[in-house]
């Protein structure tokens, strides 16, 4: 299954239109087969959007702190794994074939128990050899029984694993019990090939395992005489050389695994694991549960991202979801002034002068065809009306009043009687924290390389706003330090008069230049302004390059 997904989404402290806009367009998108498209927000929901996705029925869209790539983004699902109890033959196989140098090794539950390396194999074979001589194996009959692609004659051990001597009787017969005899023989597998006598003494002395090479049949004399001992036998299809090698990688995975491995979640940066990987053949991703999801090796981190954006109702990189600039942008929809944005291709770039973007959006439903829910309607339809102040701000256009009427008729509302009840049920400050009503709806700017913020409420006379200043003023302190913002401001509109006042903070030689009437220290009135896209950005962009 394909892991690319397209996130139609807005601007950092998304307003109605900007949420509005992204989940039609994403229904629109959808609807003409893009595959795998959704509609998400870079922050929360404010009180006038949650009114009017709770009035039409609709849920949120998803909410996307950032877009930079992931250890999910990049990893490789398609894994290569081994079950503990596999040979360490079996993995060497696996790893041959399938050409890799990394292999985790899992428990019932998905769990990785380590991994192993090509290194690493090598690496603790020979130490294990230098630590405990070539005779001690860990291993089992099956593991033995898997290795050797034996025939199984008798099995008295089942599947028990312990330490195993191995002896190849190639010597005399009395050399032979004489070293076989240092051992307990019940741990001992001896390998022979037909030589009767040494078959039949290794019985008598109740060896664990004996394994007889070359493939040669067993006789029923030695089978009968291994019964009455409970003397485990096996019959190799290779030689007695062959076969002692072979019982040395028999070992299961878990026991050869190293368990100190680099493990992520799916969650970490992929940019953090670029150190990690210098010292490492692979990452192994884990969920909560500690279940493997997938790993990441060196050619991973050069995949490309999975994740692509269309963005709405802003072209700037400095409004747009953090980690924007890492991922594909395939297109802008907007209706602002033309900022810095840099993509990696041609792409659809629709930025028109009306009052919303949800216009744009709503326009797109109409020449294309392609029928539009009446609550996909409705939602259009708030964001339009949010954006223009019930079409009474002056970045309204024609275009904007002739698509109100065609969303009154597609979603059966008077967009009056919704327009008040939009800006009637959310107009108060005081059902918001002071945070809430700074950041809710603040958009960064730059000019000069100097940067500035604006936010703006609708409210319905200015008493309560006179109520809450001073710890308004306080947030916008905060947000100018934090922003590293020269000028931090909160236009306050009152949409029965249509008119505003703008709360700032910051520094002397801008607010001086700002040249509003100043009713009171950081209170400025701003007559018949109620944009803050075409009325007051522009005039602070001006200052700005004037002040700079």
């Amino acid at each position: 299954m394909s892991k690319n997904v397209v996130y139609v989404i807005g601007h950092k402290n998304p307003d109605t239109d900007s949420v509005c806009s992204a989940i039609a367009l994403a229904e629109l998108k959808a609807a003409e087969g893009m595959d795998n498209v959704v509609a998400a927000r870079a922050g929360d929901i404010n009180p006038q959007t949650a009114f009017i996705l709770d009035y039409l029925g609709i849920k949120p869209p998803r909410y996307l702190p950032d877009v930079y790539p992931k250890a999910r983004d990049i990893m490789s699902e398609d894994v290569v794994t081994v079950p503990e109890a596999t040979p360490l033959l079996k993995v060497m196989e696996v790893m041959r074939r399938q050409d890799i140098r990394f292999i985790p090794v899992l428990d019932p539950r998905g769990r990785p128990s380590g991994v192993v390396t090509i290194m690493e194999l090598a690496k603790r074979y020979f130490e294990k050899i230098e630590a405990e001589g070539v005779r001690e194996v860990f291993t089992s009959f099956g593991n033995v029984v898997s290795t050797l692609n034996a025939d199984k004659v008798l099995d008295f051990l089942g599947d028990e694993e312990k330490v195993f001597s191995v002896y190849v009787a190639a010597m005399e017969e009395e050399s032979f019990l004489r070293i076989i005899g240092e051992k307990e023989p019940g741990e001992c597998v001896v390998i022979v090939g037909d030589r009767t006598e040494i078959q039949k003494r290794s019985i008598e002395v109740g060896v664990g395992l004996l394994v007889i090479s070359g493939g040669l049949r067993v006789e029923g004399r030695i089978v009968e005489e291994a019964k009455k001992k409970r003397v485990s036998i096996a019959v190799s299809p290779y030689d007695s050389a062959t076969t002692a090698l072979l019982v040395r990688l028999s070992t299961p995975a878990y026991k050869t695994c190293d368990r100190d491995f680099e493990k992520a979640s799916p969650d970490e940066l992929a940019d953090d694991l670029k150190y990690r990987m210098a010292k490492t053949s692979g990452i192994i991703v884990l969920d909560g549960e500690g279940v493997m999801h997938g790993i990441i090796t060196k050619s991973n981190m050069l995949k490309p991202s999975t994740t692509s954006l269309i963005l709405v109702d802003h072209n700037e990189l400095s409004q747009a979801v953090d980690g924007a600039e890492r991922v594909n942008i395939l297109e802008v929809i907007d209706h602002h002034r033309i900022g810095g944005i840099h993509t990696h291709q041609a792409i659809p770039f629709l930025c028109d002068p009306v009052g919303s973007t949800s216009t744009l959006v709503a326009e797109l439903y109409m020449r294309r065809g392609v029928p539009i829910k009446k609550e996909t309607a409705g939602l259009l339809l708030g964001g339009v009306l949010s954006d223009t102040v019930m079409l009474k701000s002056p970045t309204t256009t024609e275009r904007d009043a002739s698509i109100v009427k065609w969303l009154e008729e597609n979603s059966g509302l008077d967009y009056k009687d919704f327009g008040a009840e939009i800006f009637r049920a959310t107009s108060s400050l005081k059902k918001r924290t002071p945070g809430e009503v700074v950041i809710g709806d603040h958009k960064v700017f730059e000019a000069k390389g100097k940067r500035f913020g604006i936010g703006q409420v609708e409210t319905i006379g200015f008493e309560e706003f006179y109520e809450e200043k001073e710890r308004l003023k306080g947030v916008l302190e905060k947000t100018k330090r934090e922003k590293d913002l020269k000028l931090s401001a909160l236009l306050v509109t009152d949409i029965v008069y249509g008119t505003s006042l703008l709360l700032a903070v910051g520094e002397k030689k801008v607010l001086y230049n700002l040249g509003y009437p100043e009713l009171e220290e950081n209170v400025y009135e701003l007559k018949n302004v109620i944009s803050r896209k075409k009325q007051v950005v522009p005039h602070v962009l001006s200052v700005f390059n004037e002040v700079y």
